[in-house]
């Protein structure tokens, strides 16, 4: 049973990603560990779904990858991803209600942070605001596996092609995912093979899903997609709140 949900979670995860660009771990973590996954193995096959996912997607743009801007933005995230890990592991002795209630806020302030990026106008930020905004993603893919809204707060300030905003979080998520599974798998009690061979069976859904997702996202406006995907995640969100 566990591999099953995991399968159609991920599925539905990289359905909704492939779509609109954004949101498996928004929708992956907390569905999970509704389904009984712990918060560690939960952050790490999402981790481990988001890299098989990216690998190939980094590899298809790799010409599109704006590498100025990709350095900083990993080199901080190296940093704060090991924070998220480790405070990820701290936050594991909490009960179970305590830490759906955590994903909850991390997805819902995932929801708002989207909602503001929609809203903004571009404008270059400080350097010191954008390094924070590097950090603050890192920390958060540590900690719940959901990096992707400070990342995106902070494209609106850059000029990016559609491919370029795309190689772009690719390339760090994927930089990443080695560093976060070995801090994982090094200092995680529930955290073992079995959840990365878990993520190697279920690839050709996540493939499937992301592939029938980009066929969707194409043949429906952006909009119509960004405003589904963002009330059905505060639907989740809340949820593990309540």
């Amino acid at each position: 049973m566990p591999l099953i949900w995991a399968g159609i979670i991920m599925f539905g995860g990289s359905l909704v990603q492939g779509a609109i660009g954004f949101a498996l771990g928004m929708i992956a973590v907390p569905l999970l560990v509704e389904a009984g996954f712990s918060l560690s193995q939960a952050v790490a096959l999402t981790t481990l779904s988001i890299g098989i996912q990216v690998m190939f997607g980094a590899w298809k743009l790799r010409a599109n990858i704006p590498w100025d801007d990709v350095k900083p933005a990993a080199l901080a995230r190296f940093v704060t991803v090991a924070l998220g890990v480790l405070l990820l592991l701290n936050v594991e002795a909490m009960d179970t209600v305590a830490v759906k209630r955590l994903v909850g806020c991390g997805v819902l302030l995932g929801v708002f942070a989207r909602v503001v990026a929609g809203k903004l106008v571009g404008r270059e930020w400080p350097k010191a605001a954008s390094i924070a905004a590097f950090s603050v993603s890192g920390f958060l893919q540590g900690l719940v596996a959901m990096g992707g809204p400070p990342l995106v707060l902070w494209m609106t300030t850059r000029d990016f092609r559609a491919q370029e905003a795309r190689a772009f979080t690719m390339t760090l998520f994927l930089l990443n995912t080695p560093v976060q599974v070995a801090l994982l798998f090094i200092f995680s009690q529930t955290m073992n093979l079995e959840i990365i061979l878990m993520a190697l069976v279920i690839a050709p859904l996540i493939y499937i899903g992301t592939m029938i997702g980009v066929r969707i996202g194409d043949g429906f406006s952006k909009p119509m997609l960004n405003r589904a995907a963002l009330a059905v995640l505060a639907v989740i969100g809340l949820n593990a709140i309540l």
